[in-house]
């Protein structure tokens, strides 16, 4: 296979948007990025925009080992492996030590991928009040609600994009949340947690040999519970500078206690009245258009930095000045109802509506919807910018709801 430069980027997998600006980064190192993948779909918008000789697709079962290896091992000329999903990181992790590849601390990752240990390393340190409490097979409604109180969360110890997790607030009701958890297909172990009350956001860090740099922090907006579907998120939130210092100070001492060395984290934290509480820490960059915000907002291109982690130098972004030139927010838009997805009809409202929103695409036409309840649902995401993070939300939420889904047996 012919490269422009005979030296080769691995993507295993990707977030869901972003791999433009990664293939342009990489093409001014003179790399190419290889994108291994077992589901093209997912890039519906990238490869509709994507035309580069620095960029070669490869179908392939990614969720195997042994497959990936020998797909790199093929490719040969290899600069680094870049991983930013939670659902491939620990095959990232396999696959970097058979390559014997650089990278994220594979203890850490797996600390923070398992929800269970993650909360009691951080009840460990004085920053939870809860501890990590698995779910035995003998448990029953009484003893979780006696361990944990009542109401609570229970959900997949390595559950990624808000599945599997259910609330209950009555005994009843955690019966039930248990019969169908165990019933449920999960990725870990079900681990519970009580549901700590307030706001959510997240932080937005990269770390470099155990410093990290807090990039900014994202409000979250979610559907009313018992689902916790992600509906809206904006950038950068301006907190009142006493509360940004603490955050700040906070975060520091979270990813400390995990061993966080280097590498984007996106870490979701609920503001209570008791404090910062951790809900998930990623051991990557921040999912949707959480990447294009930052490098807008900011007025840089933030995938430079996976190139900068792969070849193994100081990411420039770690000294670079980061003064927000305005904020920007997306939307994600759901279908109504499983079935076939056809179109987003609206999009000529967009033209002229405050914050110059644009949609993405994050399903073709025909693809079929086979939930609503958490993020496989989104058929497309809308942006939008605005001289703060609330306007920016305010003009997003508008131009979302100017869009309609239209499914398959819509009456047109």
């Amino acid at each position: 296979m012919n490269t422009p430069s005979g030296r080769n980027l691995i993507a295993l997998e990707w977030l869901q948007f972003g791999l433009g600006r990664l293939v342009t980064a990489a093409a001014e190192e003179g790399l190419t990025v290889h994108l291994l993948t077992c589901d093209r779909p997912e890039y519906t918008h990238e490869m509709s925009t994507l035309d580069s000789p620095h960029l070669v697709v490869h179908d392939v079962n990614t969720h195997d080992v042994a497959e990936v290896v020998a797909t790199i091992r093929g490719i040969g000329d290899v600069a680094g492996l870049i991983s930013t999903t939670d659902t491939w990181s620990l095959v990232s992790l396999a696959v970097r030590e058979e390559l014997g590849l650089a990278g994220q601390d594979p203890a850490c990752v797996r600390l923070v991928r398992d929800k269970t240990r993650l909360r009691r390393r951080l009840y460990e340190h004085g920053l939870s009040r809860a501890d990590g409490s698995p779910l035995a097979a003998g448990d029953d409604a009484a003893a979780v609600a006696a361990r944990v109180g009542l109401p609570l969360i229970v959900k997949d110890g390595a559950g990624t994009g808000s599945k599997h997790v259910w609330m209950a607030c009555t005994p009843d009701e955690l019966t039930t949340v248990l019969h169908e958890a165990r019933r449920s297909t999960l990725r870990g172990q079900l681990t519970v947690e009580p549901y700590f009350l307030g706001p959510l956001y997240s932080v937005e860090t990269l770390t470099w040999e155990g410093r990290t740099r807090v990039l900014g922090v994202s409000s979250r907006v979610l559907s009313a519970p018992p689902v916790f579907r992600e509906e809206a998120l904006a950038f950068p939130v301006a907190l009142p500078p006493a509360l940004a210092a603490d955050a700040e100070q906070w975060i520091e001492q979270v990813l400390k206690a995990v061993g966080y060395t280097e590498g984007f984290a996106h870490t979701e934290f609920i503001l209570t009245d008791d404090g910062f509480e951790v809900v998930e820490i990623n051991p990557r960059l921040g999912g949707g258009l959480v990447g294009e915000e930052i490098s807008r907002t900011m007025g840089v291109n933030l995938y430079e930095t996976f190139v900068d982690l792969a070849l193994r130098r100081r990411p420039a972004l770690m000294d670079a000045p980061l003064t927000p030139r305005h904020a920007a927010a997306h939307a994600r838009l759901y279908a109504p109802r499983t079935g076939v997805f056809l179109e987003c009809r609206g999009q000529e409202m967009l033209a002229g509506h405050p914050g110059a929103p644009a949609l993405y695409a994050a399903m073709p036409p025909g693809a079929t919807v086979r939930t609503v309840t958490h993020q496989d649902g989104c058929v497309a995401v809308v942006f939008a910018t605005g001289a703060t993070s609330e306007l920016a939300l305010q003009n997003v939420l508008s131009a979302a709801g100017e869009l309609r889904v239209r499914m398959e047996g819509d009456r047109v």
